[in-house]
């Protein structure tokens, strides 16, 4: 009977100790308990309820203050400078306030993540609430009570040293947590990395702000297996009261493209209004060169060559390159599970996504066949002066546009967690290195800092056109050494990146792995073998040589067609060639590692895809492959492949400001990567549009009005020339004839002769 009554008294001693929540801390500030109307209203609501003698759970508040309590005490024995005293008493003051439950206070923090949520499963970015950091309502009345918000770069690695095997299954749910962290690969990202925002005061350090992020890593559950964290501030906090400035690039910018789109404007207006002009008035010509519907109207010229399949072709091209920058773009920003992403490399559009690079070396061919097919069809050579000038103009106007728009533009238009630190991977380089893009000498001449990575392919084609056309000069002024130089030049382009790849010991090719996507510009690779004119030209000289079969055809009777079965065996063979060579790259992950048979690779794999796609450009040219050839020739390609190289300048901006605007880490599937390509594909055609109308064709067209007026000028002073001699023969001659066979008593007034 005793121990029952013992019994009954503690049981009334937890149920009523357990319905009183407020304590005291060790700290002497009263913590936050549930409202005692609230507690009320439950009991009554329990009391009426149908389950009257059921036990009321009654959860305890008062376990969180155990962990600020913790983080209190953290905090304050550390060794803080003086100049980081400031930044220790306000934070002090706020994890005071917060325990008391204050508004502003519990505002701040519960914009931070409290610990790393997701990182085994690749979501790297753990960046809080950075609208609730930067927006606070009273920010502008209460100066005092301004945060900041930061990002912290974080590197784990453990304290332990385990014995070194080789992990088979690094997702054995029984090993250790540790294990999978460390684990590396090639194609994996690294488990060990984090970046954490975290909304500090605004007078605190980027010293302090380490301090803060390594309590507050501590007291996470990535905490107990004592990790050492490497923290480390880099970039400058972003504050609410510190807006950006629009600077003089910004209004240079509104100004030039505002001052085009007047022009043009006003040129379209005065086009319609007066019917017919002049066409030797340069005036006139000014006029319709800057018409919106004449330059609008040129985009929807369809050319009668028989290569009709280059214009889908060219933008399905593009839409490749846009689909797989967005797919790297995405994941190497904020995603949720990385881990899935890393997984699906394995897959088969995983590795085509590895391997995309090798589909710019189509744009090389098709630029190289189109090349061969205009100055071969010339009868005479054409000035290579005029030419060169020309290829210029047409290749750095969108260029310079798309760079005027990073430099002065791209920064004011969207902000994030990560905005600042992605825009000055970009910004920065083209605002110290824009002149040498201009120059088309990016591609040599400080590379680590190119301005826009995909710009690389810009400075190449022009360099592969000047070579190209002067080999094509010498030839025809020198045929033999001409053709002895060509086969030379031809044997080392294909040679050249396999030699550096040997000598260097390079990978066979730069595939887009997570580390490349992240840092593009930092690979050893990217500099040497990727980027470099000479280890890029072999595809556009199969390009040129193709092109000049193709017209030796087209002009032959007895090879301008090709038979059905054997364009479409031809057809057939080079799609499967191309699908071997888009496989193959990406094997090279997993095999281990062969000097030679890399550099075999490395050299042949651009020439072969490249001679694959010519294939397919002759047998559906000169032969019938159906569906596929009345599917390249459609119509609506003819607008869109004329907008394809504004896309290709444009859409990695588009992309990146999608992605670095983001404020929490993006769930990854293939539906969403294709809802995103094809916003950006229609995004890109229109800006490149734009662009096109207002800048790209007027100029162009006051080009080709420079060279018409220039030519018409000294075509008009040769042919004085040529009538001035004429005529001052036939004056010599009539004046002597004359004047040896008339009277000398009659005068001769040789101005009228």
């Amino acid at each position: 009977m005793k121990y029952k009554i013992v019994t009954v008294i503690i049981l009334v001693n937890a149920i009523f100790g357990n319905c009183h929540v407020t304590s005291k801390t060790k700290n002497g500030d009263p913590t936050t308990s549930m409202p005692l109307v609230n507690q009320a209203q439950n009991v009554s609501d329990i009391k009426s309820g149908e389950k009257k003698k059921d036990l009321v759970k009654i959860f305890n508040l008062n376990d969180s203050p155990v962990y600020l309590d913790d983080v209190l005490f953290s905090l304050k024995n550390q060794n803080w400078t003086e100049e980081e005293q400031p930044c220790l008493h306000t934070t002090l003051l706020l994890l005071h306030n917060l325990q008391n439950f204050t508004l502003w206070a519990v505002w701040n923090w519960d914009a931070i993540s409290s610990e790393p949520q997701g990182l085994l499963y690749g979501s790297r970015f753990q960046l809080g609430n950075f609208d609730q950091c930067m927006s606070a309502p009273w920010y502008k009345n209460q100066p005092e009570l301004r945060t900041q918000y930061c990002l912290a770069d974080i590197v784990l690695e453990r304290t332990d040293k385990p014995v070194k095997k080789r992990i088979s299954d690094p997702f054995d749910p029984y090993q250790s947590a540790l294990n999978l962290l460390e684990y590396q690969s090639v194609f994996r990202r690294p488990l060990n990395e984090l970046t954490w925002g975290v909304c500090v005061p605004v007078v605190c350090q980027p010293k302090s702000v380490e301090r803060l992020m390594g309590t507050l890593l501590a007291h996470s559950h990535l905490g107990t297996a004592g990790l050492r964290a490497h923290i480390s501030v880099n970039d400058p906090c972003q504050r609410a009261d510190k807006s950006m400035q629009f600077d003089g690039l910004f209004f240079a910018f509104i100004g030039v493209m505002g001052s085009l789109v007047v022009t043009a404007l006003i040129c379209t207006f005065i086009k319609f209004k007066k019917k017919e002009l002049n066409d030797n008035k340069i005036r006139d010509n000014i006029i319709v060169a800057f018409d919106i519907k004449t330059n609008a109207n040129n985009l929807l010229k369809q050319s009668g060559e028989g290569l009709e399949v280059f214009y889908g072709m060219k933008f399905l091209t593009i839409c490749v390159i846009v689909s797989a920058h967005q797919y790297g773009i995405f994941n190497g920003g904020p995603v949720s599970n990385g881990t899935k992403l890393d997984e699906d490399i394995l897959t088969i559009l995983g590795m085509i996504f590895l391997h995309e690079d090798i589909v710019v070396d189509t744009f090389f061919l098709l630029s190289g066949f189109l090349t061969a097919t205009f100055i071969v069809r010339a009868k005479k050579l054409p000035n290579l002066f005029y030419l060169f000038v020309k290829r210029y103009v047409r290749l750095v106007v969108a260029y310079a546009v798309v760079i005027f728009y990073i430099c002065a533009i791209f920064p004011y238009t969207g902000s994030g967690p990560l905005w600042n630190r992605a825009i000055a991977g970009d910004t920065n380089q083209c605002r110290k290195n824009w002149w040498l893009s201009l120059l088309m000498l990016s591609n040599y001449i400080d590379s680590e800092n190119i301005c826009l990575v995909i710009s690389w392919y810009i400075p190449c084609d022009f360099h592969f056109f000047i070579l190209t056309v002067t080999l094509y000069w010498f030839y025809k002024r020198c045929p033999t050494a001409g053709k002895i130089l060509a086969i030379f030049v031809t044997i080392a382009a294909v040679l050249t990146p396999g030699i550096i790849n040997y000598i260097y010991k390079l990978p066979a090719i730069q595939l887009f792995t997570y580390d490349f996507i992240t840092n593009p510009r930092g690979p050893l690779q990217f500099h040497m073998t990727y980027i470099k004119s000479h280890t890029r030209y072999a595809a556009y000289l199969i390009g040129f040589f193709s092109g000049y079969l193709y017209v030796y055809c087209a002009a032959s009777d007895n090879f301008n067609k090709i038979p059905k079965k054997w364009s479409i065996l031809g057809a057939c063979l080079s799609i499967f060639v191309m699908g071997v060579v888009m496989f193959t790259g990406p094997m090279f992950l997993w095999r281990s590692y062969d000097v030679l048979e890399s550099a075999v690779y490395a050299a042949l794999n651009r020439p072969v895809w490249a001679s694959s796609v010519a294939l397919l450009v002759m047998c559906l040219s000169l032969g019938q492959v159906p569906l596929i050839k009345s599917f390249l020739s459609w119509y609506p390609w003819v607008p869109l492949s004329r907008l394809s190289y504004g896309l290709y300048l444009i859409h990695t901006v588009f992309i990146a400001r999608n992605v670095y605007v983001t404020r929490n880490p993006q769930h990854h599937d293939y539906i969403n990567i294709m809802t995103y390509c094809l916003g950006i594909v229609c995004e890109g055609c229109l800006a490149a549009l734009v662009i096109w109308l207002f800048a790209e064709a007027p100029i162009i067209n006051l080009l080709n009005i420079c060279f018409k007026f220039s030519v018409n000028k000294q075509a008009d002073a040769k042919a004085a020339e040529n009538t001035s001699t004429n005529e001052e023969k036939y004056k010599t001659f009539n004046r002597s004839h004359i004047q040896d066979n008339l009277p000398t008593a009659i005068q001769i007034d040789s101005s009228k002769i």
